[in-house]
């Protein structure tokens, strides 16, 4: 018999299949399939993949908006052992190739509007599948044009007597099975311009953080859940939808951001649970629509993936919603800290305290010797939620453990009844509308402009997006000062949207600090005043 308990979600869904075959699984647009059927999906697409030669430790790359492609491609993956790697679908055709030549993918998977653009090249063998069954994503032809083969057309010949190769043959009822551990997933962050930050987590981090969101959150494996945050990021994946997937709950899932459909939908599917950032809070709050949905089903509203203002938890408190602030990274399987709504009215703003399997210190972060009280440190956590490395990422490793402990690079404080406020951080980091956006990598891009001598690249507040990013340019003598929009078109060559800077500054020099580096608070400081005196 397997040790238990058995982390890999494959097995999680085939038992859910077993015991709630006919229960909603998953709903995209106007299609939905029961848990059997989401379970059969999954076998099938596993048994491709094998034929086209993944097996375990093998990478299968998903670059599409929000997908059921996600969660069945997953599951696949953990069939076989191989590595499910989601990465956004907002990100440019040279961001992808980097990608795609940094974790060497046996497969990918894209949405027609990526297909459409380009195909892919690798050192080993490349399966190129295009999602050829969403009556929502873009034409077709241009990607079939570029060499991708029909995802559910290829799929379509398999039946679903998927069984691993070491399991002999009758011992599933007994769950004898041979479900294989390891490395489930890689998820992409914001790292150092040269060299991509991977976050490895094996299938026993993903279940311990969907442990800790069920001791803390306490929802039930039949509850509905709607997936808006994007899939491609830890609070999408793994923030309670994979775990109701694989477990015998509903997903609805909606392909991008909307606030009048998720409304819609939060009311028809009668949801209890959904995860977003601020930014999408702020939107839903705005929309008329909200006075007037019947949301009472609507127990869990998770609000997280950036600081989240008071404002913002006291608003939908107004609608009767009982709102609870998340805390988490990528690096712990999102799951690291929260805020019930019964600690709202006074402790609105805090992160709470971490979840029952996560392990906190607030350190000194130069002594890492332990802060006092309402002292302001860096936040470190351990737990088996807690990614052990970074793949193939030595450097990150050396920067981010001190011994089992994980430094998040948050600089928070602990009060003294035991809430944890964060007030910043370490690095130069930007968080744009739940986005991680490395300064570095945008200021690569900038100095290539012609007549730019120096730049920094900085976050701002900004009461929509939380910050937006602003660029402060450093000219040659003589040359032509260039608009926003040119520095937008410029960049946005290789850089996704998201990562453009919305504000353009020109500065005679760049403020230095004692060390004879960029004081980059100043430029931060100088630009916003600039900002605020422009209106």
């Amino acid at each position: 018999m397997p040790k238990h308990p058995i982390y890999n979600a494959a097995y999680a869904l085939d038992r859910a299949a077993w015991a709630h075959p006919d229960r909603p699984s998953l709903t995209y647009g106007d299609q939905t399939w029961s848990v059997r059927e989401a379970c059969d999906a999954t076998r099938r697409l596993a048994l491709l993949l094998a034929q086209a030669g993944v097996s375990e430790g093998d990478r299968v790359l998903v670059a599409a908006h929000n997908s059921p492609y996600h969660l069945f491609t997953h599951v696949a993956c953990a069939r076989l052992g191989a590595v499910f790697v989601p990465v956004s679908y907002r990100l440019t055709d040279y961001e992808l190739q980097n990608l795609v030549d940094f974790c060497s993918p046996r497969a990918l998977v894209c949405e027609p509007e990526i297909a459409a653009r380009t195909g892919f090249t690798s050192m080993g063998t490349l399966l190129q599948f295009v999602i050829d069954d969403d009556a929502q994503a873009g034409p077709l032809s241009m990607a079939l044009h570029n060499g991708f083969l029909a995802l559910s057309a290829a799929i379509a010949s398999f039946d679903t007597n998927f069984v691993a190769d070491t399991a002999p043959s009758g011992c599933d009822a007994l769950g004898g099975r041979s479900y294989p551990n390891g490395l489930a997933a890689i998820l992409f962050t914001s790292g150092s311009s040269g060299q991509p930050k991977a976050v490895g987590l094996t299938h026993e981090n993903l279940w311990w953080g969907s442990r800790n969101f069920r001791e803390g959150f306490e929802y039930r494996s039949d509850d509905t859940v709607l997936a808006v945050a994007p899939l491609s990021h830890i609070g999408g994946f793994n923030g309670t939808t994979l775990d109701l997937f694989t477990h015998g709950g509903h997903v609805v899932i909606v392909r991008s951001f909307d606030p009048g459909l998720v409304l819609r939908l939060l009311e028809e599917h009668r949801v209890n649970i959904m995860f977003a950032v601020p930014t999408m809070y702020d939107a839903l709050l705005a929309h008329p629509d909200m006075a007037t949905r019947d949301l009472s089903a609507w127990r869990l509203p998770l609000i997280g993936g950036a600081p989240v203002p008071a404002r913002i938890l006291r608003a939908l408190t107004t609608f009767g919603l009982r709102p609870l602030n998340v805390w988490g990274m990528t690096e712990i399987s999102a799951s690291g800290a929260y805020l019930p709504f019964e600690h709202m009215e006074f402790q609105a703003g805090s992160i709470g305290r971490p979840f029952a399997h996560i392990e906190a210190r607030v350190v000194n972060p130069e002594t890492l010797e332990d802060v006092a009280l309402g002292e302001s440190g860096e936040l470190l956590v351990r737990g088996p939620s807690v990614t052990s490395g970074f793949w193939h990422g030595e450097e990150y490793n050396r920067q981010s453990f001190l011994d089992k402990w994980l430094r998040t690079g948050d600089v928070v404080t602990l009060s003294e009844e035991g809430f944890l406020w964060v007030k910043g951080r370490l690095s130069d980091q930007i968080i744009s509308g739940g986005e991680g956006i490395l300064p570095g990598e945008i200021e690569e891009v900038l100095c290539q402009y012609r007549g730019v001598s120096d730049v920094v690249v900085c976050g701002v507040p900004d009461e929509t997006w939380g910050e937006r990013v602003v660029a402060a340019l450093v000219m040659e003598d003589g040359a032509e000062v260039p608009s926003l929009a040119q520095i937008q078109s410029f960049a946005g060559q290789v850089l996704a949207r998201y990562k453009l800077p919305r504000y353009l500054a020109i500065m005679d020099s760049l403020p230095l600090g004692g060390s004879g580096k960029v004081d980059r608070s100043a430029v931060r400081q100088a630009v916003w005043s600039q900002i605020k005196a422009t209106g």
